[in-house]
This record gives C-alpha cells, structure tokens and sequence, in this order.
C-alpha cells in the first residue's frame, strides 16, 4: 500500500502503457476518426465550411496540431456542435475560432464515459544537475582500437540507453545498449580516443518528464516529476516520456 500527502490509499496498480494512442489499460482511446480541409473559415466565426465529409458527426473533437501559430489541441475542447452535409460539410463549433482556408482538420470520438481514471506513481524520477545533470559516471578502460564499445573498472548499474557520454566533458556519443553493468555500446562515435582512467560522466538530453491526459481530458507535462509521490491528477493515459523515464519507473493506482 502507497500512501502520501495526495492520496490516502490504494487497492492495487499496474504499469501503464505509453502510448499516444491508447489508455493505460490498453484499450483504444478514439473511436472513429477523420480528416477533412477548411474551405473557408478566416474569420473568428462558429460556422465552419469544409470539404464534404459524411464521416463528421456532432460531438466529435477537433485538432489541428500543424495550424499556425497556435495549434489546436484537446486542450482548447474545439467540439462540433451542428454539422450539415450538403455540397460541403458545414459545421457550427461549439465556440468561435479561425484558421486558412485549407487547413487539414482532424475529427474524432472517444468514449470519454468508459475512461478508467488512475492515480500515477512515480517510482524512479532520475536527477538532475548542471546541463541536465551528470547522473552517474565511470572510470574507463583505455581503447586499444577503433570500437563502439566502452568499458569501465567498476560496476556502473545507472547507466542507461540514450544517455549522453562525455569524456573529460567532450560528447563522445550516445549510449545505444547497454551489454551488462561495466561495458555499453555507443549509437555514434568511437572510443578509440578514450585513454586508460578517463572519468565518463552520463546524463540524459533532456530532463525527466511524463505526459498525461487526464479524466478532463486535458494534457500536461510534469517535468522532473518527484520520485516516489504521486501526481496530483487523475490520470487515464500516458502518452509520452523523457529523461530517463521509462514504463517500469511508474505506477498506476486504482
């Protein structure tokens, strides 16, 4: 049983899935979904005019994540209120808005009232320092010959694929693999550079972050998200993470 200051307690938890297309438990967030183009819609208006699509429905959501210069997301709840099929397929939004003529606009459903709503624990949030923080480092052994593979003296568990590698603060590349707790693999660059008793510092591009959508159908990232609480929403996907955070760093409680 987990306890903090956001929760009382739980029954039980499951490792979410991360995806941008489905919910923690696994099932399908959208329903149905289609594209269609603006045809006219400059001004600030509630009427939209679009390229005949018989697949667009009333209730159905709206984004447009390539429109510029700010892109529509879930977040703005831009819902077809109206729609009329004719020789084009008229649509009254839920509230006004405006965008180009030929804009690609995506429609869809979701099931929003089947939605399992959890609370997300983060187990393991990796730290950061200067630069993103040098996580962890080693001591290295002396490349004999041009490689990709590094290995070090002593047991380094912390190091992770996708880690940065410095050598005396120079990038020398990307951790690819890691083979076991003293020897990697790099994505890019070689070792052979690297001298007996060099001290490697590691650390990821970006800091630690997890994306949700939560019951309200909102998205947020929380950035360098603190280990070993829980995040004060209720959450019902993970669509991303970063930093060091993987699927097996979380906890979904219900």
């Amino acid at each position: 049983m987990i306890r903090n200051y956001y929760t009382e307690a739980f029954k039980g938890g499951v490792i979410p899935v991360i995806s941008a297309t489905q919910l923690i438990d696994g099932t399908v967030k959208i329903t149905e979904s289609t594209t269609a183009t603006s045809v006219t819609n400059v001004a600030t208006s509630v009427t939209l005019v679009l390229t005949l699509n018989l697949g667009i429905k009333r209730g159905m959501y709206i984004t447009a994540p390539t429109i510029t210069p700010n892109a529509i997301t879930i977040n703005d709840n831009l819902m077809v209120d109206q729609v009329v099929h004719g020789a084009n397929t008229t649509v009254t939004l839920n509230k006004g808005f405006a965008m180009q003529a030929g804009q690609v606009l995506t429609f869809f459903n979701i099931a929003q009232s089947s939605w399992k709503e959890y609370s997300l624990y983060v187990g393991v949030s990796p730290q950061q320092g200067n630069n993103f923080g040098s996580v962890t480092s080693a001591t290295a052994n002396a490349a004999t010959s041009p490689t990709t593979t590094v290995t070090y003296k002593v047991s380094n568990p912390y190091v992770q694929s996708g880690m940065n590698v410095y050598d005396d603060g120079v990038l020398i590349g990307v951790v690819n693999t890691v083979t076991n707790s003293t020897q990697f693999e790099l994505v890019n660059g070689l070792a052979a550079n690297i001298v007996n008793d060099s001290v490697l510092t590691f650390s990821f591009p970006v800091l630690p972050s997890v994306s949700v959508l939560t019951i309200d159908n909102q998205t947020i990232t929380f950035d360098n998200p603190a280990q070993g609480f829980v995040l004060p929403v209720s959450v019902v996907q993970v669509t991303a993470v970063a930093g060091g955070i993987t699927a097996s760093n979380l906890l979904a409680l219900n």
